[in-house]
């Protein structure tokens, strides 16, 4: 055991783990002075069993110490500096009724908003985003 106590846990374990002591052998201790609280460290003894010897392997350690990353998200679509919504949202029910809809109005959006259950502000920013994210400036000619 060290004398040395440190602020927080993780900067207690850091150190142990930098004086050669392996993960799951380091024991955390706790040092309270008043209203003053430290924390040191100390080894434990290593596993006898069998069963306890293979956990403790370097192999079986390091799998179980890094966690294993989420499968990446599919990229979403960027065209002119506008990402296009991310699927199942109410954004991409905009959207959609829009690629429907290619010559719509701002007052046709507006309009089909209540039917949709959507928001008409929400519809109203979607709709200049999707303008944007198609290339499409100036003026809209109604159909």
């Amino acid at each position: 055991m060290t004398t040395k106590t440190y602020t927080k846990r993780e900067n207690a374990k850091r150190a142990a783990i930098a004086a050669g002591v392996p993960t799951e052998l380091v024991q955390i201790t706790v040092h309270k002075n008043g209203d003053e609280v430290r924390f040191g460290w100390k080894a434990m003894q290593a596993p006898v069993g069998p069963a306890q010897v293979a956990a403790s392997t370097a192999a079986a350690s390091a799998t179980r110490s890094r966690p294993v990353a989420a499968p990446a998200a599919p990229q979403r679509e960027v065209r002119n500096g506008v990402k296009r919504p991310r699927a199942g949202g109410l954004c991409a029910q905009v959207w959609e009724w829009l690629d429907a809809h290619p010559g719509a109005t701002i007052k046709a959006a507006k309009a089909a908003a209540p039917e949709h259950g959507w928001n008409e502000n929400n519809v109203s920013c979607e709709f200049y985003t999707w303008r944007r994210f198609n290339g499409l400036s100036g003026r809209a000619t109604a159909a």
